[in-house]
């Protein structure tokens, strides 16, 4: 389970179209282009699992297209029952970041994954 996640988003790219009216006057309009989707970044405590870790590895020993898969970001209320859910599509680790060790700290220790994909649907 996930204590942290961003990248929930998308943007569509704006292009201007300059064309000209019957009287020769500029007119400009904006068309969609193409829609960038950012990539999401996931943080937990670190704990005996190594799947983050392993499926990185994945992408540096075999390439990223091995590592590929369909997941999902669920939003779960206080009693755990899913209240939102995001599908990505296609997505591989591109960053894995391991526990930050300081011996003088009581934080929790956190791993981190950045994600990135090909899209995302609310469900």
């Amino acid at each position: 389970m996930f204590r942290e996640c961003s990248g929930l988003d998308s943007e569509t790219t704006v292009i201007e179209h300059v064309s000209v009216d019957e009287n020769g006057n500029p007119i400009v309009r904006k068309v969609p282009g193409p829609t960038k989707w950012s990539d999401n970044t996931l943080k937990r405590g670190v704990d005996e699992s190594a799947d983050l870790w392993e499926w990185r590895k994945q992408v540096l020993d075999e390439g990223p297209d091995s590592a590929r898969t369909d997941g999902f970001v669920e939003l779960l209320d206080y009693s755990g029952s899913p209240i939102a859910r995001w599908k990505f599509l296609q997505g591989w680790p591109i960053k894995y970041t391991g526990a930050s060790l300081d011996p003088n700290s009581s934080d929790v220790a956190v791993e981190e994954v950045v994600i990135c994909h090909e899209g995302m649907e609310r469900e």
